[in-house]
């Protein structure tokens, strides 16, 4: 009975969802809440008291990742200042954050001219169960005139975006935050009139197509911000995402790995990855990305329990399946299909009781 009712492929149709929705539409910018970036010297730490966050990135001017440890500043004027470094890949995050002005100062070393940018946190009204909101931030770091900058550290074949190119993808940045998409896509590609080689700038512009549900095009964007900048994380986590959409799912599989080479910390990297394989029945590989997800981000990746039951179902494992569809549940007890998730957890549980020993 157990196999004859949810064998196959359509358990997986019982309980996959489209999760391509804003949620993971900002990633090209910078890492959603899925995604810990930076070393939080104390997860204890209640910020300024409230629930949103604030997670950085940090780039060499000309588009190149910082690959190293910095020193990263949060000041505010209604609290005291705050203090972390960022991750080997030049993420941060800082979390627990109210509503307000924020500025971000980095430290990143001799070479670098100290960066500040300033963030809004511009909270809607809030919910009893509301988490909060992620801002992104990208910060460009510039090397300090006087001093010479090491091998490798700055790519000469790109050099430095125009100051022109830069303040258009700014204003691209604000546009999107603002909710204006196809604002933003044109000024997108005003900067990139300017400056063809913006790797950056290509990704925000796939990153925008996503947004609007225009695959094709926003695949076109990230295969160009691959091939300027093939180190880089987010154009291959971002492909990865648009082959999904286009059911291309062995490729977005590849593309994924490679994001995940790049990036082990990113735990939407690592979800993403499991929902490949799951539908490429790659099931015990699909467990342990999942499984990878979940020990990067925590609660902040609900779904992973999901697909994670789904891959027991397959598996033919009734008591785990219930398991993650409970955590699932209580991490997102409004779901839209709740009621039909806890008839399935019930019959999941009927089954793991009538199993033979």
């Amino acid at each position: 009975m157990y196999a004859s009712a949810f064998s196959g492929r359509r358990s997986f149709e019982v309980l996959s969802v489209v999760l391509f929705a804003a949620l993971f539409m900002i990633l090209g910018a910078v890492p959603v809440r899925a995604q810990m970036g930076g070393i939080d010297s104390d997860r204890g730490d209640p910020g300024t008291g409230g629930r949103s966050s604030i997670q950085g990135r940090l780039f060499i001017r000309g588009g190149q990742r910082l690959e190293r440890r910095a020193k990263v500043k949060l000041q505010s004027l209604n609290s005291g200042d705050q203090f972390q470094m960022s991750d080997d890949s030049g993420a941060f995050t800082f979390r627990r954050l109210r509503g307000g002005t924020y500025t971000v100062v980095v430290d990143a070393g001799e070479e670098f001219e100290t960066a500040t940018e300033t963030v809004d946190i511009i909270e809607p009204a809030r919910r009893r169960d509301d988490q909060g909101i992620v801002v992104p931030v990208t910060i460009y770091l510039e090397a300090k005139r006087t001093v010479k900058s090491a091998v490798g550290t700055v790519d000469a074949s790109t050099g430095g975006v125009p100051d022109a190119a830069r303040d258009l993808y700014k204003q691209a940045i604000e546009s999107a935050q603002s909710g204006d998409k196809k604002k933003a896509i044109e000024q997108l590609k005003q900067a990139l009139a300017v400056y063809p080689n913006f790797m950056t700038a290509l990704n925000e512009l796939g990153v925008q197509y996503m947004n609007l549900k225009e695959w094709g095009k926003a695949a076109e964007s990230l295969r160009a911000a691959i091939k300027l900048g093939p180190e880089a994380f987010h154009p291959h986590l971002n492909y990865g995402i648009v082959l999904m959409q286009l059911k291309d799912y062995k490729s977005a599989a590849a593309e994924l790995q490679v994001a995940v080479q790049k990036d082990s910390s990113s735990a939407v990297a690592h979800f993403q990855l499991g929902r490949a394989l799951v539908n490429l029945n790659s099931f015990d590989l699909a467990e342990r990305a999942l499984r990878q997800a979940i020990s990067i981000g925590g609660d902040n990746v609900a779904e992973a329990h999901r697909y994670l039951a789904a891959v027991y179902i397959e598996k033919q494992n009734a008591q785990s399946a219930a398991n993650e569809l409970e955590l699932y549940l209580k991490l997102a007890p409004k779901a839209t299909d709740a009621e039909r998730i806890r008839m399935l957890i019930k019959d999941l549980r009927s089954q793991a009781s009538n199993k033979p020993r």
